[in-house]
């Protein structure tokens, strides 16, 4: 029935609305095509594969007209503007009738199509909805007038589906069981509802029929969403029924009820009831469309195991819809399982403020922080803080105090508090083993627990019964199983979540005799979790997924040398991946804790001191490097002799820090005596050999005797190449090092290659931003500005500037020598004003860090003056 000009497409409507709408949607394509009316529609039209937003475009260029579904989200729809702007663009006038607004709900729009004739389809029946839709179709096709050729008449409201037809959306269901009244204060879960809805109609592509299973936590609010569907989708509906599934009897005697509605009571016997009523749900024949909420179930195994459950599960398909609610996530093979998880800071705080309209946001921000998102935890604040007046502030103190207790207050009626949640339904499993699990993966943090952690080679560290249940890897799998299934905690590939809120309240649940116990199995398990590689990237994976964990649970604070290992390891770690700030934190913790504790003299003390001032000396700060080091150095000659590795590794430490402020020959002579100590107590090829060799190499080249820090750099090389591998951070280090070693003597191609290399081979291995890789970087720089490729160059040093600036800060050392290249570069181009800018900045925060009498400095000063410093 194409009329008043067809576009190239060929269609007379494309229907435009948000899913929120898709109801009303499809019931006005249907009605249309039904009249004759060639129609698009998203829904029916748009599948998986398809480019969405070009087909939308080919839509709406290619239909006579375009039909507005009015809503509050309509309005409020970004997509929608647009769509609806492109109808309003090619007939600004109305002349040609472009654009046909239906309302759907009681709201008006005061922008864009505000002035174009709409017609309501709400507050009627359907068959005076349906003949305002088609007789304005048609006027709109034709450019007729609105008279009806007689007047229409008011039949009786008719609920429910025309055979063949789409459900009119505004009736409301005829049978309905619904306990839960609709939430005030629900916020957010757009994303769910939207899936939900695409996965049970078969919205943007989506394979429909399946019944759907949200599953997760305790008191995430899996209920609350089906709640929300229920209602916010009501009238898609001819019966929505609720079933509490808790325990086999009250499903069943929910659904005998539903047979009672439906005249199938079997009379008497609660089965057949309910079997009789899942067989005419599969029939569809009274109530096409249905929803059946099925809250709170077991599991799929105990689920599965009732043959009505079955029946009811497989009797969705088509408008017949379940939806299952489930701490358990084990239902791919009955259901579609849709993981629910904690609200995003956004919405979290939104609810809090809903529930408390006079909290500040940085308070409601800082609370749903403090409670990650949990939505229970979120409507229980709420209510205390409305209900007592309490300080948001006291508030959060006291949850890190008395968790448990204040999380038994406030709780919405009908629902269980978030403290019992957990601590009751663990308690009722009546294993220990899984209680005693549960409450040592409470001390750890909220971040992925890797699940090796616990097995056969620690059964001897681990408290209780959870000792023997360890020895044996099934019995282990099925006690962590267990408390998957409760939803006491997740699975994250191969690592277990538990919400840091539930980790508190089972914190406090422990007894507080065994408290100590159970903190000191957790640190021994983190002691003994070394990787087997530690100085390669991949051993640093490893140390990445224990650092949150060695944090949580106070290991700085554990008595035992082990526990104080890998807490030096961790300060290790986070320096060699660039993480200053954090290497640094822990190390200053770590020195201050163990001096007070172990005394000055404790070999641990002094490790932990070493490892402080390499971090001080990595982010630029010499003079407080330098003083650690020599008391480190003084006190292990003392202690240990001058030979000692742990002493000989302290000289070292002092000269790669005498060397960067820019004493070489005290550098020099300290880092000959150790190599030659090395070589003889541990060989040529043992790694630190190497390490010591590759530095008194660079003090060499410093010094201008670039023949010998060649000769020792190749040797190094070499050595280092066969012990340690192509693509070890040491071998790196070298190859880099002996590129500058090679551009210094003149060999541009040679240090080119080297460096195009060993810059591949760090991107891979440590990655863009580590300040290894910035550094190969910043030296190739140098070497194509040699070369005179000046515009590769640039390139390549304002990006290191960049991310040196990001990574390291504005005054680090590292910084600042690329700022200077940066500077002799943009001279050599002629950009003279850049270059002083630079310059300028360079000296004055050389001036700053490391004063005026250093090498770098004095460097900064003369670059003013046509000169300046290359290699890093």
């Amino acid at each position: 029935m194409t009329g008043g000009g067809a576009a190239q497409g060929g269609w007379d409507f494309f229907v435009s609305y948000t899913q929120a709408d898709r109801a009303w949607a499809e019931w006005v394509a249907w009605e249309l095509e039904a009249a004759g009316f060639a129609v698009v529609l998203q829904a029916w039209d748009m599948l998986a594969g398809d480019h969405w937003p070009l087909r939308v475009d080919e839509a709406v260029r290619g239909s006579a007209h375009t039909v507005a579904v009015m809503s509050g989200d309509y309005l409020t729809s970004e997509w929608a503007t647009v769509e609806r702007l492109a109808a309003l663009r090619a007939d600004p006038l109305g002349r040609g009738r472009r654009l046909l607004p239906v309302r759907v709900a009681d709201v008006r729009d005061d922008g864009l199509s505000g002035s174009v004739v709409d017609i309501d389809l709400f507050g009627v029946s359907e068959q005076v909805a349906r003949e305002r839709l088609v007789s304005a179709a048609r006027l709109v096709c034709t450019g007729g007038r609105g008279r009806p050729a007689s007047r229409p008449g008011f039949p009786p409201a008719a609920a429910g589906r025309r055979p063949g037809g789409a459900r009119f959306p505004d009736a409301p269901p005829q049978v309905r069981r619904m306990p839960w009244p609709r939430n005030p204060n629900f916020v957010g879960r757009a994303a769910e509802l939207a899936l939900l809805r695409d996965r049970l109609t078969g919205g943007a592509g989506a394979v429909p029929v399946l019944p759907q299973a949200l599953h997760g936590l305790g008191g995430v609010g899996k209920t609350q969403l089906a709640v929300e569907y229920a209602y916010r989708y009501a009238r898609c509906y001819d019966l929505v029924w609720w079933l509490d599934a808790e325990k086999p009897g009250l499903l069943l005697a929910g659904l005998g009820e539903l047979a009672g509605m439906l005249g199938g009571d079997a009379g008497g016997s609660v089965e057949q009831s309910a079997g009789r009523a899942v067989e005419l749900l599969r029939r569809a024949e009274a109530y096409p469309a249905w929803l059946v909420i099925v809250d709170n179930a077991a599991g799929p195994d105990v689920l599965g195991a009732l043959e009505v459950a079955n029946g009811l599960l497989a009797a969705a398909g088509g408008d017949g819809h379940v939806l299952v609610t489930s701490r358990d996530g084990r239902w791919s093979s009955l259901a579609a399982p849709v993981e629910i998880d904690v609200l995003p800071p956004p919405e979290a705080a939104g609810l809090l403020r809903r529930r408390v309209p006079g909290l500040a946001t940085a308070q409601a921000d800082r609370l749903a922080d403090v409670v990650d998102g949990l939505p229970l935890a979120l409507e229980q604040a709420g209510a205390w803080l409305a209900e007592t007046g309490m300080p948001a502030a006291e508030y959060e103190r006291l949850l890190h105090s008395r968790v448990r207790e204040l999380m038994a207050q406030g709780a919405p009626a009908g629902r269980v508090p978030v403290a019992a949640t957990w601590t009751v339904t663990l308690h009722d499993l009546g294993d220990p083993a899984a209680v005693t699990l549960a409450r040592l993966w409470a001390r750890f943090g909220p971040e992925p627990i890797p699940v090796d952690l616990i097995g056969p080679h620690v059964a001897d560290l681990l408290p209780g019964e959870l000792a023997a249940v360890a020895a044996d890897p099934v019995a282990l799998a099925a006690v962590r199983g267990r408390l998957v299934r409760l939803a006491v905690v997740r699975v994250v590939g191969d690592a277990v979540v538990m919400h840091r809120l539930v980790q508190a309240v089972l914190r406090d649940d422990t007894p507080e005799g065994e408290r100590a116990g159970f903190q000191a199995a957790a640190h021994r398990l983190l002691a003994a979790a070394h990787p087997d590689e530690r100085t390669t990237p991949a051993g640093w994976a490893r140390y990445a997924r224990l650092y949150p964990h060695v944090l949580a649970t106070g290991l700085v604070d554990a008595d035992d040398g082990e526990s104080r290992n890998m807490v030096i390891w961790t300060v290790w770690y986070l320096r060699q991946v660039g993480d200053y700030p954090g290497s640094l934190a822990l190390a200053r913790r770590t020195h201050e804790q163990w001096i007070a504790v172990l005394g000055k003299d404790h070999s641990d003390t002094l490790t932990a001191a070493a490892g402080l001032a390499g971090t001080l000396r990595a982010v630029g700060d010499y003079p407080a490097a330098r003083r650690l080091e020599e008391d480190v150095l003084a006190r292990r000659r003392e202690i240990l002799g001058e030979d000692h590795p742990d002493t000989l590794s302290a000289a070292a430490n002092l000269a790669g820090t005498l060397w960067a402020v820019g004493d070489y020959p005290a550098a020099r002579r300290l880092q000959e005596d150790v190599l030659a100590r090395r070589r003889e107590i541990l060989g040529e090829d043992h790694p630190d050999t190497l390490t010591v060799a590759a530095d008194l190499a660079g003090t060499l080249r410093a010094t201008g005797d670039y023949p010998a820090a060649r000769r020792l750099q190749e040797d190094v090389l070499v050595r280092s190449r066969e012990t340690l591998g192509e693509d070890h951070p040491n071998t790196l280090t070298v190859a880099a090092d002996l590129a500058g070693t090679l551009r210094a003597t003149g060999d541009y191609p040679a240090a080119r290659r080297l460096q195009e290399d060993v810059l591949v081979r760090s991107r891979e291995t440590l990655g863009e931003d580590h300040p290894n890789t910035l550094t190969v970087a910043a030296n190739l720089a140098v070497t194509l500005r040699a070369t005179g490729d000046y515009p590769a160059a640039r390139r390549l040093q304002e990006d290191v500037l960049v991310r040196s600036r990001e990574t390291l800060g504005e005054d680090h050392p590292n910084t600042l020598t690329v700022a200077a290249n940066l500077a002799v570069t943009l001279r050599a181009t002629g950009d003279y004003p850049a270059a002083r800018r630079l310059q300028e900045d360079v000296l004055a925060r050389r001036r700053e860090t490391l004063g005026e009498d250093h090498p770098d400095t004095r460097a900064a000063r003369r670059a003013l003056a046509d000169s300046g410093s290359d290699d890093l």
